[in-house]
């Protein structure tokens, strides 16, 4: 599954957490990728639809996921050893 969400739409990680739960979507652990604005605007989420992509297509094929924070259900951070 993959959200596009602005800042203001989640005050807490429980309210993901929530969120999730109304919509029905169990899951283990959450990537999190953020876009830079311009000017001061957010990116609308037309902008934000090609990177979500990327972000799934890198996920799919097994890629370098370093750039973006994880977590599990319960707001743990998820470090990956690269060993």
């Amino acid at each position: 599954m993959c959200v596009d969400k602005d800042l203001n739409e989640l005050a807490s990680f429980a309210d993901l957490v929530e969120e999730s739960k109304q919509v029905g979507q169990e899951w283990q652990m959450v990537l999190i990728a953020i876009l830079a604005g311009k000017n001061g605007v957010a990116p609308s989420s037309e902008v934000a639809e090609e990177p979500l992509k990327k972000l799934v297509h890198t996920v799919q094929a097994g890629g370098d996921l370093s750039p973006f924070l994880m977590f599990d259900n319960k707001g743990d951070p998820v470090i990956f050893d690269r060993k």
